[in-house]
């Protein structure tokens, strides 16, 4: 199954994640206007949160519950 696109006006895209892409896009993603990101995180379950590796680079990936949802964004 392909992940779902997301278009807005701000031609902003979002593409939804598997936990296990998500870590690997964020370790070794060298384009600054690719962030992932996450929903859930510092127990926020309704916004996105950047990952940033340096401070992220431990954060339990495979926890479904803590983080439901990964997302590409190019901004």
């Amino acid at each position: 199954m392909y992940p779902a696109v997301i278009i807005d006006l701000h031609k902003n895209m979002a593409i939804d994640l598997s936990s296990k892409l998500a870590k690997i896009i964020l370790r070794l993603n060298p384009f600054t206007r690719l962030k992932v990101m996450c929903r859930g995180y510092s127990e926020d379950s309704e916004n996105f949160t950047e990952l940033v590796w340096d401070d992220d680079k431990y954060l339990d990936f495979n926890d479904k519950e803590t983080y439901p949802q990964f997302q590409l964004w190019y901004v």
